[in-house]
């Protein structure tokens, strides 16, 4: 059997001191039954690849649209690109080139800044990685001059990705008062939000979309071979991104807990109540709803990690970070396993599949002790809230098995 993690006690008896009305104790979670990603609405089991293509994972996409990040507009658009400046950095190693985005409806237009970092010096279109960026905005003389570990520009290229990224307050603004001055706004024509219409989450996520749009022009990126990646509020987003964007290879979520990779019927950590109150612009109004009733969610985020499949996904946790429920992390991927199985994909969750009595004693791996299974990969850092050096590393390990 493999060494497993376990939450340190001094770090529950101090978290549980600070914030004693939150559960940090595994004794304490609540009894609870996951939905079956396999079951469809009308009762049916699907057990062929073309029923979840076809039927069961479009009802899916529908069930978190209304309950949880809400549904995109169906606005016809148009979208253009235009390069603000190029520089050669990091010696001659990369070309940076800052960008914008100019989304356009009639006469209207809104539009966001990005960058993006290509390798010179190879002869093959090289794989990427877009970057949800919920920190700042990165110019190119920035994170070229100053390393910063959240977005290791240098790392990146050296191991022959491509970077693209963007700030999420750029695109829709990470405040609760926001509303007006984002993208949701400007798809809206300054009408307010329906209860379910897309809030903060799926705005960054379209975004995310948009750059891949403009890799997908770039000869010396295989747009076939992109990731996205975001950390916390942008690793919920990237999950979901994926999600709603097939076109991404990968989806990483580094510490996104609850509304990202943690199953909300765990009610460990950060709540349902707790996540809508404080932000309630990521969700939409029906998902405050289940606040002290996530047993009554039709869905579960086993099920959003299932919706990735059968591309990669990778969870990382951090040791520290009780508060976005690592082991809730990790069992999502574990039960996401029946939809990377019917769909010919091996994962994580594999051996609870063929022995379903482990269900209860699964931990995630000991700590900064990468699992890859098949198309799943994971890790439990040392440490607490943050992306960090290791955790890139452990993601571009398991990323060049898949894009490489």
């Amino acid at each position: 059997m493999r060494p497993s993690w376990k939450a340190n006690p001094q770090v529950v008896q101090k978290l549980a001191a600070k914030r004693g009305e939150f559960n940090y104790d595994e004794s304490k979670v609540p009894t609870f039954q996951l939905p079956d990603p396999l079951t469809m609405n009308d009762g049916r089991t699907v057990s062929d690849a073309a029923t979840w293509t076809n039927t069961r994972r479009p009802e899916l996409m529908d069930l978190f649209r209304h309950h949880v990040y809400g549904h995109r507009p169906t606005t016809d658009y148009s979208v253009e690109f235009t390069q603000v400046s190029q520089t050669e950095v990091l010696g001659g190693t990369a070309i940076g080139r800052e960008l914008k985005a100019t989304i356009k409806i009639d006469d209207r237009t809104f539009s966001f800044p990005f960058v993006v970092f290509i390798p010179t010096g190879v002869d093959h279109p090289v794989p990427a990685v877009v970057l949800i960026n919920n920190r700042y905005f990165t110019p190119v003389k920035k994170v070229t001059e100053e390393y910063d570990s959240f977005i290791p520009v240098k790392d990146l290229i050296d191991r022959g990705y491509a970077v693209a990224s963007f700030f999420t307050s750029d695109v829709d603004p990470d405040r609760a008062d926001g509303y007006a001055e984002g993208i949701r706004s400007f798809f809206a024509n300054g009408q307010p939000p329906t209860d379910d219409a897309w809030r903060s989450l799926s705005a960054w996520g379209f975004a995310a979309s948009k750059v891949l749009d403009h890799l997908e022009t770039l000869d010396t990126v295989d747009a076939t071979k992109v990731a996205v990646v975001g950390h916390s509020r942008g690793g919920k987003t990237s999950l979901w991104a994926a999600a709603e964007d097939p076109r991404f290879a990968i989806g990483y979520s580094n510490h996104s807990g609850c509304g990202g990779a943690a199953l909300s019927r765990r009610a460990f950590g950060e709540t349902v109540a707790r996540i809508t109150s404080s932000f309630p612009h990521w969700f939409t109004p029906n998902y405050a709803k289940f606040a002290g009733r996530e047993n009554e969610l039709p869905v579960d985020q086993h099920e959003l990690i299932g919706l990735i499949a059968p591309r990669g996904v990778y969870v990382a946790s951090a040791d520290e970070d009780l508060w976005a429920d690592p082991r809730g992390e990790y069992l999502s991927l574990v039960e996401s396993a029946p939809v990377f199985a019917v769909l010919g994909k091996q994962s994580i969750g594999q051996d609870v599949m063929k022995d379903p009595s482990l269900r209860s004693h699964v931990n995630p791996p000991a700590l900064d002790t990468p699992l890859v299974v098949g198309q799943t990969g994971y890790h439990i850092g040392s440490g607490g809230h943050g992306l960090k050096h290791t955790d890139w590393k452990l993601f571009l390990d398991f990323a060049d098995g898949l894009l490489k």
